[in-house]
């Protein structure tokens, strides 16, 4: 089923609520209301995976500190203190990610209509694109390992040191090259032109847009009134 994607302003805000919600709080346990939020406008827009895998985390963490609050559970390589970190910053992450891997076409429309400096639009889209370009960059040097038979576990105990390198060394090269892409990109679209400069992927808020920047208002004040503020 095709996504419903809300447009670049809404995902800000969600994600300036969830940062505010976040950080003013003052019971860290509750932010699972903000978190039921995230996940309520993931299903809104029909992000299927990103639920999935999102939520199976989330539960592992709830019940991680379940068992920890409830049962003396002490962790050894994990600490107790990274499971509640984790809980509580869930819905940055989630509102944070929907943001990030929004087309940059629409993020940088939506920069441009707020008369946002072109620099600071191009530094935006570079670091917003940078996880999901090193996902496919890594996912690329994986396959290409494992056609070279150079991931194997044999391999990877007796030379740890080299199979790092073949990792390295190919991201670092792939990271100058999509730099350079990039910049060339920019020079050719006109990004240095001055004037009002248009754009394909503008995009007009619609009724469900405006539907959630009042839900995310109005959560994000209910989440304070409910656990307070620090």
């Amino acid at each position: 089923m095709q996504e419903t994607a809300l447009s670049a302003p809404v995902k800000a805000w969600a994600a300036a609520c969830a940062i505010l919600g976040v950080s003013l709080t003052a019971n860290t346990l509750l932010t699972c209301l903000l978190a039921l939020l995230a996940f309520c406008q993931l299903f809104f827009e029909r992000r299927w995976r990103l639920c999935l895998i999102f939520g199976a985390f989330y539960l592992v963490l709830a019940l991680l500190l379940y068992l920890i609050r409830f049962h003396g559970l002490h962790m050894v390589v994990f600490s107790e203190f990274y499971v509640l970190m984790f809980y509580n910053l869930m819905p940055v992450f989630l509102t944070a990610w929907n943001l990030i891997t929004t087309p940059p076409g629409q993020l940088s429309a939506a920069l441009s209509k707020v008369h946002t400096p072109t620099p600071v639009i191009l530094g935006l889209l570079v670091v917003f694109r940078f996880f999901p370009t090193i996902k496919t960059e890594l996912k690329g040097i994986r396959q290409s390992m494992k056609n070279r038979r150079l991931t194997g576990p044999v391999q990877v105990l007796r030379h740890p040191a080299v199979t790092c390198e073949y990792v390295l060394v190919p991201l670092l090269l792939r990271c100058l090259q999509t730099a350079d892409q990039l910049s060339v990109s920019a020079i050719a679209r006109g990004a240095q032109a001055p004037g009002i400069r248009g754009s394909y992927y503008a995009r007009k808020m619609h009724a469900a847009d405006f539907l959630w920047l009042g839900i995310w208002t109005i959560g994000t004040i209910l989440f304070f009134i409910i656990g307070g503020i620090k």
